[in-house]
């Protein structure tokens, strides 16, 4: 897990909304109280927010709905934050 800003993890996280890679990315806190992990699969997302909302909701990428939910949980989870934790694995 390595600490990144926040403009770095947005770029990241529309980049996996873009990819066609499995993949599965959490980005917690500086107090780690709040974290925000998206798993991308064949063609689903499923987005897990755990901080200010407890929710764990499922869209398909091909719609243009899971992109607008991963910036709405972003701007909620993080929204003063200046760096965040990330950890990223992909799958083949």
């Amino acid at each position: 897990m390595r600490e990144i800003p926040i403009k770095q993890a947005k770029a990241i996280l529309k980049r996996a909304l873009k990819g066609t890679v499995n993949q599965r990315i959490c980005l917690l806190t500086k107090k780690k109280d709040r974290s925000l992990t998206i798993e991308t699969g064949d063609d689903t997302l499923n987005l897990t927010e755990q901080g200010y909302v407890d929710a764990t909701r499922t869209y398909r990428l091909a719609d243009g709905e899971g992109k607008h939910a991963v910036t709405m949980a972003f701007k909620r989870e993080f929204p003063r934050s200046h760096q965040v934790y990330l950890s990223q694995t992909k799958e083949h």
